[in-house]
């Protein structure tokens, strides 16, 4: 089964480039994803602007019929943000260095945007919502159980509903590389610890709980 996504490979897009190509999908899906990326502040004219010029100058976008006009990859980009109705986000945080990322799409085909403090961020093709999930999974695997950063570190992987709730899991390795894992959202969640072959599926577990 071909996915929507398979036919791109990793991709660097700025943030103005973002902006025009959520705009330019001008869904409610595609808004939620701006509304995820932390964009919603920089969106309007000049900068959405700035990244037509850019996609037009790269030949991500073209000009046909007086529209504007995504090809390539930035096709495949623009038609995830408006079909997008699964989201996930992550954060890591290790001794050596902050990760985040996003995940957004569909059963036919997702995409991971992992961000760069230059501005300049990388897109890579996933297989779907399910995806996103596993991919999660791994990162948090990687960052507290394979630890190449050392310890202490912690992973947050929050999953957004269309209903507009959230699910996070959160997971910490203290010093001692013990592990605890607490679910939901706000203040003073309640920890358990953590077996290391634990965690997979119970970070699993708690992405794909609903909590609405």
């Amino acid at each position: 089964m071909t996915t929507q996504t398979e036919e791109i490979q990793a991709l660097l897009i700025t943030e103005h480039e973002l902006i025009a190509l959520i705009a330019l999908a001008g869904t409610e899906g595609a808004m939620k994803c701006q509304t995820l990326f932390r964009l919603d502040h920089a969106a309007g004219a000049p900068l959405e602007q700035a990244g037509v010029s850019t996609l037009l100058e790269r030949g991500l976008m073209k000009i046909e019929n007086d529209a504007l006009l995504p090809v390539g990859p930035a096709a495949t980009v623009a038609a995830v943000l408006a079909d997008a109705t699964s989201w996930l986000e992550t954060a890591l945080v290790t001794p050596c260095s902050e990760h985040v990322s996003f995940m957004f799409g569909t059963e036919q085909g997702a995409l991971l945007l992992n961000l760069s403090k230059y501005g300049v961020h990388e897109l890579h093709p996933l297989t779907g919502a399910e995806g996103m999930i596993a991919t999660a999974v791994q990162m948090a695997d990687y960052y507290l159980n394979q630890a190449p950063d050392g310890f202490p570190a912690a992973a947050t992987a929050r999953r957004h509903f269309n209903d507009g709730t959230s699910r996070a899991v959160h997971v910490k390795a203290e010093a001692d590389g013990s592990l605890s894992i607490a679910t939901g959202e706000g203040e003073n969640l309640k920890s358990s610890a953590l077996r290391r072959e634990q965690l997979d599926s119970l970070v699993r577990a708690g992405l794909e709980q609903h909590s609405g």
